[in-house]
């Protein structure tokens, strides 16, 4: 069985793999979770920026039209091959609203569409959404057909979704078969990973298996076949693919991690291998923030040892550094955090410009 220290290592390297082309890496990885928050880049750049040789902010956005992939829902909304796209459609053919008909024969009719467009053919009527507020009618309508599968994003332009219609396929797989691919692909994102956090992040897959028994049973399947191995560390299971880093990570680097990195994503996890906890506080009162309102967790080493916030303004960059028990003595500490916000710097491509960090 492996010791925490195992694990921790095991975590940090099968995930931060030698930088590669970005193809090859988000089908490495197999899911990049997105937020629209810029601070001061977008979730998935950031994840991105680890693990792709030369990457700046906002080249998926750029090339995703050309990589073959897709958005959508895997344990969060994001970008995932396509192969993956196709294990989790189609959803339940439900009776589309008026609406949604009128939407995606529209889109169908005149190919890939701006929402702007739609409400132009539609209309701009306001309906009470899901959290209580309002939004388009239409807007909402393009989400729940990307949802269902019917509609899919071909592109973005500054960030908001352009629709298409979606490819019709028949889907060779039985529903516990899928749910099955389903769970690898997260362990394979995640790497070690508790039955909690899976079974309760793939949750929202009701359609393929309706209850948590039929899903636990799912789970134990793919660990009986051996397709999942068990390990328990200090008293908590945890469940991998057994997969082993490939090359090796530079030992003294530092990185500045998005808040929703795999690394860090799994919050439970996060507080065993390094003993404190981080919240992500974009959404908390100000004046109840304890690290700031996009902190991202600072990996030296195996270790992540504290937080940093950043600011681009001016063409300035600005990066300030927080710990949980002080800042690490290691000599070359201070050097390899220089190095990490001047790559921060690059990829926000203020390559040249002024940078500055209170370390």
């Amino acid at each position: 069985m492996p010791t925490l220290n195992q694990l921790r290592k095991q975590v940090v390297s099968t995930s931060l793999f030698p930088p590669c082309e970005l193809g090859e890496a988000v089908h490495r990885l197999g899911f990049v979770q997105a937020d629209p928050i810029r601070a001061p880049a977008r979730a998935q750049d950031l994840i991105l920026r680890h693990r792709v040789q030369s990457y700046r902010a906002g080249e998926l956005e750029h090339s995703y039209p050309k990589l073959g992939l897709e958005e959508g829902v895997l344990y969060a909304y994001g970008f995932l091959p396509k192969d993956l796209w196709r294990v989790i459609h189609p959803k339940p053919n439900k009776p589309l609203s008026d609406t949604q008909r009128d939407v995606l024969e529209l889109i169908q009719q005149h190919g890939p569409m701006h929402p702007k467009e739609v409400e132009s053919h539609l209309g701009a009527e306001r309906v009470r959404n899901a959290w209580g507020g309002f939004s388009r009618s239409t807007k909402m309508a393009l989400e729940s057909l990307q949802h269902r599968g019917r509609l899919r994003v071909a592109r973005r332009d500054n960030g908001i979704r352009v629709y298409e219609a979606a490819e019709a396929f028949e889907q060779p797989l039985s529903p516990m078969e899928r749910f099955e691919e389903i769970i690898l692909a997260a362990l394979r994102t995640m790497g070690p990973a508790t039955r909690k956090f899976l079974l309760g992040e793939l949750s929202h897959f009701k359609y393929l298996m309706g209850t948590p028994t039929e899903r636990r049973r799912c789970l134990d399947a793919l660990i009986q076949a051996g397709r999942i191995r068990t390990d328990l560390v200090e008293s908590v299971e945890y469940l991998s693919l057994d997969e082993r880093p490939k090359g090796r990570r530079k030992a003294n680097t530092v990185r500045i991690l998005a808040p929703f990195d795999p690394i860090v994503r799994d919050r439970e996890r996060f507080e065993q291998l390094w003993g404190w906890t981080y919240r992500f506080e974009a959404y908390t009162p100000k004046s109840k923030r304890k690290r700031g309102y996009y902190a991202m967790p600072v990996l030296w080493r195996e270790h992540i040892v504290g937080w940093a916030n950043a600011t681009l303004r001016d063409n300035r960059l600005r990066v300030k550094f927080g710990y949980v028990s002080g800042r690490p003595q290691e000599a070359d500490y201070r050097e390899a955090a220089e190095r990490e916000v001047a790559r921060l710097a690059k990829f926000l491509e203020n390559e040249g410009a002024e940078w500055e960090a209170s370390i």
